[in-house]
């Protein structure tokens, strides 16, 4: 009888899990607030991106400069955090589990073998609440963010030694799969040696993440016993 490995699932959020509406405007207004700059993250692609690149794409685009220190984006993260509670509270931004994700991440968190958690381009505030305000922050451990590294391959190696300290022993490259929605989730993984599913909900269609050869790719996570088998056989 074959026993099976445990894994450390690391979910992207945005694309992945959730699907926000109208989030641009408290990301925007975050900018203005602390930069004094009217950027527009809806000038750029921020797919699989981490959030302060995001905004130094911006202030490239808008052929803006602008010095930015850590203490900055501590402070930036701060304020977006309390721009984003602010526009989910009066419904002026919503936040929505993608099909399969619920039901997905709970099957998950009830599994002896598997392990959910984030890595994320966020900043951990504002993925708390976008995954508190989609249902699933109760089902998914602490994992590695943009608060931890502005760089998103650094992230996955972050969130693996997390889950070390947690469970006090070791756990291998090979353990950990990286579940994302573009081929920069992919790279993240590769560049640790870990596995990767692509999910065709984001920006990039399904047939474009399957061209850049993930260990598995699925249009979306519907259904929930055959990613559960995926995640077990990959």
């Amino acid at each position: 009888m074959r026993v099976l490995m445990e894994r450390l699932i690391l979910f992207d959020i945005d694309g992945t899990l959730t699907r926000t509406q109208n989030g641009y405007l408290p990301f925007n207004e975050a900018i203005q607030k602390k930069f004094g700059i009217d950027g527009d993250i809806r000038t750029v692609v921020p797919d699989g991106n981490t959030d302060p690149m995001i905004v130094q794409d911006i202030f490239a685009r808008a052929n803006v400069g602008v010095e930015i220190h850590p203490a900055d984006w501590q402070e930036f993260s701060k304020i977006l955090g309390d721009c984003y509670r602010n526009s989910v509270r009066h419904g002026t931004t919503t936040i929505r589990p993608l099909p399969g994700a619920m039901e997905l991440v709970r099957a998950l968190s009830g599994s002896e073998h598997f392990h959910p958690s984030i890595v994320t381009g966020n900043f951990e505030v504002t993925a708390e609440i976008k995954l508190e305000s989609a249902g699933l922050l109760p089902y998914l451990y602490r994992g590695a963010y943009a608060s931890d590294s502005h760089h998103r391959t650094d992230l996955p190696e972050i969130a693996r030694t997390r889950w070390q300290q947690i469970t006090g022993r070791p756990w291998l490259p090979e353990q950990c799969v990286v579940v994302g929605d573009t081929p920069k989730d992919l790279a993240a993984a590769r560049y640790n040696q870990m596995k990767c599913v692509l999910v065709g909900t984001g920006r990039f269609p399904v047939e474009e993440l399957r061209y850049s050869e993930p260990d598995e790719c699925v249009a979306d996570l519907a259904d929930t016993q055959s990613i559960l088998t995926m995640l077990s056989n990959i």
